[in-house]
């Protein structure tokens, strides 16, 4: 694949296996291709590959079953609950930050309960391990979160 030198590598991937799925190439219920065959494929990082699997979960044309893989979503399949837009200028870690900050002020995790582990955040958001743990620092350092050695991440009492 020639890549366009003006769009995002993972987008230009993502469209082509959108492209498949609608095509049928990609029937609902199977197999998509995995970040290790999607960075032989296209000679992509695996954190671009991890971003296109994440862009098309976004979109609800995916679901990733931990331990499986990606899937084609059914047709009845509604799409995911749209994350309002962050501006594309802020770092992909403030962006998870900010939607993470959300969703626990909305009391999706409420006080006490285990967040998203940084193989979780990595998996959902289409992020690496690094951006991850920065997402979580970023929430501790709010006082968000409070993490447990060896147990992981909770929501923190808020501040008074």
């Amino acid at each position: 694949m020639e890549f366009a030198p003006d769009k995002p590598r993972w987008r230009q991937v993502a469209e082509l296996i959108r492209g498949r799925i609608e095509d049928g190439t990609y029937p609902p219920r199977t197999r998509v291709p995995s970040v290790v065959q999607l960075t032989a494929e296209f000679g992509i990082a695996n954190a671009t590959a991890h971003k296109v699997l994440g862009g098309l979960r976004a979109e609800g044309l995916t679901y990733t079953e931990p331990g499986l893989g990606s899937f084609v979503s059914p047709a009845d399949t509604p799409p995911p609950e749209r994350v309002p837009e962050i501006q594309d200028a802020q770092p992909a870690w403030r962006k998870v930050a900010t939607v993470m900050a959300a969703r626990i002020a909305e009391g999706d995790y409420p006080v006490g309960a285990p967040v998203p582990s940084v193989a979780r955040l990595s998996s959902e958001f289409g992020i690496s391990a690094s951006t991850a743990h920065k997402v979580l620092a970023h929430l501790r350092d709010k006082g968000l979160v409070r993490a447990e050695v060896g147990l992981g991440t909770f929501v923190a009492e808020p501040r008074r």
